[in-house]
């Protein structure tokens, strides 16, 4: 009878496990959304999955796979209480552990999570007294009512921007959330939004954020959204002018819009996709230097062209880490 044998290397978090002539490469790569509410669905991206293993939060909670939303490719765990920031920790039956490739509500260099960082500008509270979701919001002279009930929360508090974008190449209250790390404004002073990530090199590290984007009010991405970092001495508060500049614009090609199909969703963004003057898309400057970057924008920005754009974004945890 012809002999098996198990052979396993570990390389970060990649585990290559040959069984005859056959070879299994177990990782986990991404998650749908790195933050989730226990008794949720948590869906990572990766390969080698079976129902038949196991996986651990940073607090070696165990978590409970769904077997009938589990494949090679994707895991779909319910998050279980108590759950603390930190790595994953999948246990295959065959072999040895193998760790994430991120951490799971990772709370390291956080610039705005809209509960312990006050000043922050710009877009609506989604939540009213009573901590029930918000049913309309002011614009102006004006009182719109949203059309669409605001999300529950994943992390607390969030931020939420709902407006009609009228004026070209404009901030106003509806489409702009800002971080501005002047003391007197709230903030907290002349150090970098990278906390102590700000002296890794920015080809290792990414801009990670959630959003929530319902069917019902798709982004058109017409305008677009800029995000940038400005520096702590800055007349207008933002820095547009002095930062180089990413346009976040993650709409489909075919249909002109973007949504989040599940929920709230995580966007990765490197820091070395930051790269575009004030002036115009095609004139490329940088690269940031997170030394002196300090504040920090997000915001609805452009041109709308003929028609009027209606814009409807929750966001939350923008955070610089480390890519790996």
């Amino acid at each position: 009878m012809k002999s098996k044998f198990i052979n396993t290397i570990i390389t970060g978090s990649l585990l290559l496990a040959t069984t005859g002539c056959q070879e299994k490469v177990i990782s986990m790569q991404s998650m749908r959304c790195e933050y989730v509410n226990a008794g949720e669905e948590a869906v990572i991206y990766g390969s080698g999955f079976s129902a038949d293993d196991e996986i651990y939060f940073g607090n070696n909670k165990k978590g409970e796979i769904v077997a009938s939303k589990t494949n090679d490719s994707v895991l779909t765990v319910i998050v279980p209480e108590d759950v603390k920031p930190g790595m994953l920790c999948y246990i295959p039956k065959h072999g040895p552990k193998v760790y994430s490739n991120f951490m799971f509500r990772d709370n390291r260099g956080m610039i705005i999570d809209f509960a312990s960082h006050p000043s922050t500008w710009g877009g609506f509270e989604p939540f009213d007294e009573e901590g029930e979701p918000i049913k309309v919001v002011a614009n102006g002279d004006s009182i719109l009512t949203l059309p669409v009930t605001p999300p529950e929360a994943i992390s607390g508090h969030y931020g939420l921007l709902y407006g009609i974008y009228k004026e070209a190449w404009t901030m106003k209250k509806e489409t702009f959330l800002q971080y501005c790390a002047k003391t007197e404004y709230g903030g907290r002073g002349n150090v970098s939004i990278a906390g102590d990530n700000a002296g890794m090199p920015i080809e290792e590290l990414c801009l990670k954020f959630e959003v929530y984007i319902p069917k019902e009010c798709a982004f058109k991405c017409r305008p677009r959204v800029e995000i940038f970092f400005g520096p702590y001495e800055t007349a207008n508060k933002h820095g547009r002018e002095l930062s180089p500049i990413y346009a976040w614009a993650p709409c489909d090609a075919k249909t002109g819009e973007f949504y989040t199909k599940d929920g709230w969703e995580t966007v990765t963004i490197p820091l070395t996709e930051f790269n575009r003057s004030y002036e115009s898309d095609e004139i490329k400057t940088g690269p940031i230097n997170l030394k002196t970057a300090t504040n920090f924008t997000f915001v609805v920005m452009g041109d709308p062209g003929d028609q009027q754009s209606e814009n409807y974004l929750c966001v939350d945890n923008f955070r610089i880490v480390p890519i790996k």
